[in-house]
């Protein structure tokens, strides 16, 4: 027992004695500003460990004597461990052993070889693993190039198609161009990009040749936004004169131009289009006979009519959908046309009219809305969780239905607007138990009468609910 304990004694110190002296090497280093902090021995070994990689030989020896050298450690350290918890052995005189301990001995060393022998096979193997995955790479960089060089060729050869003389060769570089643009996903923008620009180029009157290659990129351009190809790409139409145009059913995830863009003809069709990127119409002249915008959804969409100018005889967007953004009509002007939002769905966000003209116009706003029973009270759908306000606008000679909106106290805003001879359409008289609706402030009224019974007057910047 006394001999054992002293061991053991013995143990603990050397193992205290070599702490305390790594923890005074660390500090006495620390004190003599040689190091920052004491975790910068391990940075110091880490520098020292990949010196000496350097200038080991990288082959496969190296890598075999690499893996032996850590087995050797492992198995070093594994015995090492074993020995201090269970204690050295005793081995017996040589004149005791006989051939069944000479056997095992055997046995161990053949273990001990074949380990290693396994851990040179192991080497050879993650060598052999590491050079075919390096191989792959290179393999898979020069596809990447090849593929890239000729997705460059096609690119260029249906840039010369496009620029041809030959109006059938330039349809064909259309084809060609949004055929590259399905198969090269990286660059697909830059392809619509071309085929966008194609249409900005061309001159205000077209000659039947070039106007059916006008029509071939619209058309292009529709199938891929059908198919959902392209959805998520932006199209830039700044400047295009478009006939009878026909958007209707298409999804546009990101921004759309129509910048100074001009559409003519019996019908223009955004009809249960969807938008999900911006939508600018900056100075943008509707003049076909029909606008329709019916059913559109604006699912976080920007909407800008700034400098519009609708000519047509209906501005149709019956049944739209903006849920969370803004439809802006700033300085905008409707003149002799149906202007009908009516079943419209406002979800938490604003359509504004600020500083447009109303000529001889009709705008319905009246919007429809599902009520249902809680309780014995009635609740508001979603719709009354938006607004629409009308701020500094002229209407002379127009028709303003409101028809509905009393069930939505703070929806609508009529503020510093300009009614010359026009009439509300409103409900007879609010219902019993529901308050005044329409909120006003600072209007002016010229042959106009306003129903004070609907009127509440409210500061339009307060908070939208009551």
């Amino acid at each position: 027992m006394g001999g054992i304990f002293t061991w053991d004694v013995l143990r603990f110190v050397v193992v205290g004695v070599l702490v305390v002296a790594a923890l005074a090497i660390i500090r006495l280093g620390a004190k003599r500003g040689r190091w920052s902090a004491p975790w910068s021995v391990l940075f110091a070994w880490a520098r020292v460990l990949e010196l000496f990689s350097k200038l080991v030989p990288s082959g496969i020896a190296a890598s075999v004597l690499g893996w032996l050298f850590v087995a050797v450690l492992v198995a070093s350290g594994t015995a090492a461990g074993l020995l201090w918890l269970l204690g050295w052995p005793r081995f017996p005189a040589a004149s005791e052993f006989g051939v069944a301990q000479t056997l095992e001995l055997l046995k161990i060393a053949l273990a001990v070889v074949a380990g290693f022998g396994g851990v040179v096979l192991l080497a050879l193997n993650l060598r052999k693993q590491r050079v075919a995955e390096a191989q792959h790479d290179l393999e898979v960089e020069r596809g990447d190039r090849e593929q890239t060089q000729a997705f460059n060729e096609r690119f260029g050869s249906a840039a010369e198609q496009l620029a041809h003389e030959n109006a059938a060769v330039r349809i064909a570089g259309i084809y060609a161009m949004a055929g590259l643009a399905d198969d090269w996903a990286d660059q697909r923008q830059v392809c619509v990009d071309v085929l966008c620009g194609y249409l900005r180029l061309a001159d205000d009157e077209l000659p039947p040749a070039e106007e059916e290659v006008h029509d071939t990129v619209l058309r292009v351009i529709r199938d891929r936004l059908r198919l959902g190809r392209w959805s998520g790409s932006d199209f830039d139409f700044t400047g295009v004169e478009f006939a009878d145009a026909d958007f209707s059913g298409l999804r546009f995830g990101g921004d759309v131009t129509f910048d100074r863009a001009r559409f003519t003809g019996a019908l223009t069709s955004f009809e249960d289009a969807r938008f999900n990127g911006l939508l600018s119409c900056h100075g943008t002249e509707f003049s076909s006979e029909r606008t329709s915008f019916r059913s559109a959804h604006f699912g976080g969409a920007r909407v800008q009519f700034v400098g519009a100018e609708f000519q047509g005889k209906v501005v149709d967007f019956r049944g739209v959908e903006l849920h969370g953004q803004c439809i802006d009509f700033y300085r905008t002007r409707f003149e002799k046309q149906r202007l009908d939002f009516s079943a419209g769905l406002v979800k938490a966000g604003t359509l504004r009219f600020d500083t447009c003209e109303f000529a001889g116009s009709e705008l319905d706003l009246s919007l429809d809305y599902d009520f249902e029973d809680f309780g014995g009270a009635f609740g508001l759908n979603q719709t009354s969780m938006g607004q629409v306000v009308i701020r500094s606008c002229r209407f002379e000679r127009c028709s303003l239905g409101l028809r509905g909106l009393q069930f939505a106290p703070s929806f609508l805003w009529l503020v510093s607007d300009r009614f010359d001879t026009c009439e509300f359409g409103l409900t007879s008289e609010p219902a019993a138990r529901l308050r005044p609706w329409l909120n006003v402030r600072d209007l002016e009224l010229v042959d106009t009468d306003l129903p004070e019974a609907h009127v509440r007057r409210r500061d339009p910047d307060a908070a939208a609910h009551p």
